[in-house]
């Protein structure tokens, strides 16, 4: 009698768990679906957010080669042979989400919407993804939307670096030696002001001696230094490239003109035109030198020397210029070395357009040859001084402006006046830049 109960208890449990695996068997399988689904949607919004983040930073990119037009307000169409939305639709279909088919990708240069609507030098990308159904088609047939935005900004940034030594292990790499000062000045909006960073780890990679100071708002040393630097020093800092290793050596293939004009015994005007040139005479006291602007002077040969001569910019012109000195070989005569003196006036300011705006004075990134400007008298450099591979000499007497930037492999810095750098982002080189920022 018992066994008998025991039996019907045990068909009547086995009926229940039948009956409660038919109920929870749609739950079951629901939770399935949105489990394998979801996992799916998630790892597709991951692919279709990446394609339009290298959809943006390659609309960006093609911005970035014509930003000084784009930026100009008379340039009314921001991308006018579409190579920046072609760009971006090709790097969207390189990572799997073509412009057609089951994907779209919108391209708004500038964009559309948001903080950064109807900005010059933004791209706005776009892309949708109709993800179709599988498990939870049960629940429809339309397909899911998968949409992802990215915003991207190209230009040319202030690098916010008064003076930058390049060399990585020399002793002395930057060195003040004289009894004046070097004051740098400036800097970006929301910054400390411009630094000098002096990449050198050697235990004097920097050194201020026979009285003078170096004053910034910072300095930046990987290594150690001795003397008189006044602002925020940090040792120990990692260094930091060359800001301006993306931009090309220029190429000048046009030749210059240069007219000259007796002025008197033994002095001449010289007035050139932008272009190359070769084996340019000395110039010395008495004589004047005037560059047209708005192009670049390159040397290629003798060097540019000037030793209290009166050098300025044609006034009927504007822009602007920049002296590239080419040398073909090691020769120390093939230098750009500038002097000036209480007999003439020196005043060159640098390029304002194109990808060289902000540099006045560039020598060859392999030439070893010593740039060196001596201020004196009524002297004015605005601009970047570069010289990636050489030492920069850079002598102060009186209170002259040389130079509103210093990139060089060493830099020496002597004289006993007051010398100034005053940095802004508009008046030097310029970083490359594209990010997202969206």
């Amino acid at each position: 009698m018992q066994s008998e109960r025991l039996r019907t208890r045990t068909l009547r449990r086995r009926g229940a768990v039948a009956i409660l695996i038919a109920l929870l068997l749609p739950v079951l399988l629901g939770f399935l679906v949105v489990t394998l689904e979801g996992g799916l949607s998630r790892d597709t919004r991951r692919k279709v957010q990446n394609a339009a983040d290298a959809a943006a930073l390659a609309a960006a990119t093609e911005l970035f080669i014509h930003y000084p037009a784009i930026v100009d307000s008379s340039f009314s169409d921001a991308d006018p042979s579409g190579s920046g939305a072609a760009a971006a639709r090709a790097a969207a279909a390189a990572n799997g989400f073509p412009d057609g088919g089951n994907s779209s990708v919108v391209v708004n240069l500038p964009p559309a919407g948001g903080p950064f609507k109807n900005k010059a030098g933004y791209a706005e990308v776009i892309v949708t993804f109709n993800q179709p159904r599988y498990l939870s088609r049960m629940w429809g047939g339309e397909s899911i939307s998968v949409v992802a935005r990215a915003v991207s900004r190209a230009r040319w940034a202030g690098t916010n670096i008064g003076i930058m030594v390049l060399d990585a292990a020399v002793k002395n790499a930057l060195i003040g030696s004289g009894n004046g000062n070097l004051t740098v000045t400036g800097g970006s909006p929301g910054t400390e002001g411009a630094a000098v960073i002096v990449n050198s780890n050697n235990w004097v990679a920097a050194a201020a001696t026979g009285g003078g100071l170096l004053i910034a708002p910072e300095f930046k040393i990987t290594g150690g230094y001795t003397g008189a630097l006044i602002g925020d020093v940090e040792t120990g800092v990692p260094p930091s490239p060359d800001p301006l290793r993306h931009l090309p050596e220029p190429i000048v293939t046009q030749p210059g003109m240069m007219t000259v004009t007796n002025l008197g015994p033994g002095s001449k005007q010289y007035t050139l035109t932008p272009g190359y040139y070769s084996k340019l005479p000395n110039f010395t006291t008495g004589d004047v030198v005037i560059l047209q602007q708005g192009g670049i002077y390159s040397i290629n040969g003798g060097g540019f020397k000037s030793t209290g001569a009166t050098i300025k910019m044609d006034p009927d012109s504007s822009g602007g210029v920049m002296i590239y000195n080419n040398p073909s070989g090691s020769a120390e005569s093939d230098v750009i070395a500038i002097t000036g003196n209480s007999a003439g006036t020196v005043n060159l300011s640098a390029l304002t357009e194109g990808p060289y705006a902000g540099i006045l004075l560039w020598q060859k990134r392999k030439a070893t040859q010593s740039l060196s400007v001596a201020g004196g008298g009524n002297f004015t450099l605005l601009g970047t001084f570069y010289a990636a591979n050489a030492l920069l000499n850079v002598t102060g007497n009186g209170d002259a402006v040389i130079g509103s930037q210093y990139i060089s492999r060493t830099l020496s810095l002597g004289g006993g006046g007051n010398t100034l750098i005053n940095y802004t982002d508009e008046g030097t080189a310029r970083l490359r830049e594209v990010i997202l920022v969206e």
